[in-house]
C-alpha cells in the first residue's frame, strides 16, 4: 500500500465515522493543547492532520504511518508547566503504543520501523545546530542509521505542520543537504 492509498483509507475512515474506532490514539489528540509559540496551528490533532497532508504521495508508507502517529504520546504526557504546554516524553510513550496499533491495523511487519521513527521524530530539537555548526561524531553515526532518510521525511512533514518559531524545517533541510552530499 503506497501513501496515496493510505491517505484514501484515512479519508474513508473520516468520512464513514470509523476513524475514532480504528485510531483512538489519534482521535485522543483532539483538544490536546500545544504551545502557541511553536504550534499556532491548533491542537495536537489539527497539527497531526496537517502533517499527514504534508506527506508526499510517493513517500514510503512507513513515513505516512510515523507521521500519523508521531504525537500520539501527547495525549497522556501533555502538562502545563512554567506557563506553557509541554509534552515531555511523548516520543517514547508514542513509540510504546505503536506495536499494538500496527498489529490492530494488520501492519505488524512495519511496526518496528514506525516505532523507531516515532521515538526519534524530535531528534533535531536536541541537536542544537546553528549556522556553520559541525556535527559531532555521535550525530554522524546516528545519520548512518538505515531509517535516517525516512526520519528526515517525517521531520519535513512535522515541520510543515508546525506554524510557529520551530527550527525543525531549517535544520532538517540542512541535514538533507549533508546526507545528499555524502551519497
Amino acid at each position: 500500500m503506497n501513501v496515496l492509498n493510505c491517505k484514501k483509507v484515512l479519508s474513508q475512515w473520516l468520512a464513514d465515522g470509523t476513524f475514532s474506532e480504528k485510531l483512538p490514539e489519534v482521535a485522543a489528540l483532539r483538544d490536546v493543547l500545544q504551545s502557541d509559540e511553536y504550534h499556532s496551528e491548533g491542537d495536537a490533532y489539527v497539527h497531526t492532520m496537517l502533517a499527514v497532508d504534508a506527506v508526499e504521495d510517493d513517500a514510503d508508507r512507513r513515513v505516512f504511518w510515523a507521521v500519523l502517529l508521531h504525537d500520539i504520546g501527547k495525549a497522556v504526557t501533555t502538562r502545563f508547566i512554567d506557563g506553557r504546554w509541554r509534552a515531555h516524553g511523548h516520543e517514547e510513550e508514542g513509540a510504546r503504543l505503536i506495536p499494538g496499533i500496527m498489529t490492530r491495523l494488520g501492519l505488524p511487519v512495519i511496526s518496528d520501523d514506525v516505532a523507531w521513527l516515532v521515538r526519534h521524530h524530535d531528534f533535531i530539537l536536541s541537536w542544537n545546530l546553528g549556522p556553520g555548526d559541525d556535527l559531532t561524531p555521535r550525530q554522524r553515526r546516528f545519520m548512518e542509521h538505515p531509517l535516517f532518510p525516512l526520519l528526515l521525511r517525517v521531520n519535513a512533514a512535522d515541520a510543515a505542520a508546525s506554524w510557529g518559531r520551530s527550527r525543525k524545517g531549517e535544520i532538517g533541510r540542512k541535514l538533507e543537504e549533508m546526507t545528499a552530499e555524502k551519497a
